[in-house]
Parts: structure tokens; sequence; C-alpha cells
């Protein structure tokens, strides 16, 4: 991520402000490459408030993991996201694939990262603003509010022995 930041231009670096969880092992390490470039960063191990920072975040950066891909889009927040090589099934590569086919994030692969395409997609993402906007609408469509209670009328149904279908939507049907 720093080298990344650092390659953007001044003027665009100057209006970010930017949240990042760090490894313990990397914290200073981290610190001393953002610091080194003038870039304005909030550094932790961990942030007790994430949902919160997420929420008034205009670029979400993280791992396509199923928990945060929902609240991304029940959110309604644009991202950049960086499926977990090696995960189970490839789950987070389908995840990522299905927030950016909606058109409200960007995937990249980790094998092909660098800090020159993640400053090029940030800086095509920051070039105008309507983007982020945009992808924020697209990623809240995703959105399923009600995914557990939905998933709880499932778990019961089975749990009764009552024979249903899914609907288009996951809804069951008898």
């Amino acid at each position: 991520m720093p080298p990344a930041i650092a390659g953007l231009p001044k003027d665009l670096r100057e209006r970010l402000d930017i949240v990042q969880q760090c490894r313990p092992e990397d914290l200073e390490r981290v610190t001393g490459a953002y610091a080194g470039a003038k870039i304005n960063v909030e550094l932790a191990e961990f942030f007790p408030d994430l949902p919160e920072r997420i929420a008034q975040s205009h670029l979400v950066i993280s791992r396509a993991g199923a928990s945060t891909v929902a609240e991304l889009g029940v959110i309604g927040r644009p991202s950049i996201l960086v499926p977990l090589p090696g995960a189970l099934d490839n789950d987070q590569r389908a995840n990522a694939t299905h927030m950016a086919s909606a058109g409200g994030a960007v995937m990249l692969e980790q094998d092909n990262l660098s800090p020159e395409l993640l400053a090029s997609e940030l800086g095509d993402l920051f070039a105008t603003q309507t983007i982020l906007p945009a992808m924020a609408a697209r990623a809240h469509k995703v959105g399923r509010p009600d995914a557990v209670g939905r998933l709880a009328d499932v778990v019961i149904q089975v749990a009764s022995g009552a024979k249903s279908s899914p609907d288009q939507k996951g809804t069951p049907q008898q």
C-alpha cells in the first residue's frame, strides 16, 4: 500500500486520509513508509470501530471474505477487492467477481498486484467525481440487508422437514 499511495500525484495524495490495519510485525515499517512519503494515515493492529470507519469511507481496499463483501454491499461502499489466493474453494475470488461484475468493485488478483497497478487503479477511480458514487450505488444493489433473516427461515424450514426450493432471489418457496 505505501508505495502505491506514494506513486499517486501529490495533489491527490494530499487529499487522502488513509485508515489501514497492519499486522503487529509490519506496523513500524509501514508507519515509516507512509511518513517518508508524507501521507496522512492512521495505522493500527485493530480498529474496534471498523464498521463505522468503513461506513464513512469513500473507497475500501480489502480482501474479499464473505462477510466483508456482504457488508460492503449492504452499506453501499465501493471497493478494490484482492481475493486471498488459495482460499477454500476459491470463495474469495467468487465473492470479488460477483461484486465486480455488478460494478461495485474492482477486483485485483494478488499474483498480478504491484504498487504501479494499484496506483493506476486508484488514479482511475479518483479521476472523476462520479465514479465512486456510482460504484457505491451498484454495490448497494448487491447488498442483502435481510440475509440473516432469510437464512434463518431456510434453516427453520429444513429443520422442520419442510420441502422447499429457493426462488431466484434465494427466498424459500413451498
